[in-house]
């Protein structure tokens, strides 16, 4: 009866261990959110065509991650909603767009943007650059950091 005791008392212990283990914080997504987070990130190439603009010029498609929520503009519209990391995999969620009816229709910027963001799985990021990444792991968007 006493090693049914223990052999029980053991088990739970050991399930109690493993499910706070799996519930700790990931020092390498940690690291990584710190390269990510609270920089102005601005536009440089979308699939390799390189884009050389002056944010201060004209609308360029920008993003700046906080804690768990991303925002930015499309080269035409602003844009905000909510993202998830874990590790270098990153997923968009709930991304909204305030139309800008100003814009011109001459630049379809926006939509090769909002394409190449669709595509996005993972990411890059340094002190001074950001990669978004496809599932083939070939950039698709890349930025540089303003702040």
């Amino acid at each position: 009866m006493l090693r049914k005791i223990i052999l029980a008392t053991s088990v739970v212990t050991s399930l109690t261990v493993v499910g706070c283990s799996t519930s700790m914080p990931n020092p390498s997504t940690d690291r990584n959110l710190a390269q990510l987070q609270n920089k102005n990130w601005v536009l440089t190439e979308i699939n390799q065509v390189v884009y050389k603009a002056d944010p201060s010029q004209s609308a360029v498609p920008t993003m700046i991650f906080d804690n768990s929520e991303v925002s930015g503009n499309d080269g035409c519209n602003q844009f905000m909603g909510g993202y998830a990391v874990m590790g270098t995999q990153i997923k968009f969620a709930n991304l909204k767009s305030i139309e800008n009816n100003a814009c011109s229709s001459a630049t379809n910027l926006p939509q090769k943007f909002s394409q190449a963001l669709s595509q996005v799985v993972s990411y890059d990021a340094s002190k001074n650059e950001l990669k978004l990444l496809d599932s083939n792991n070939n950039v698709v968007i890349q930025f540089k950091n303003l702040k």
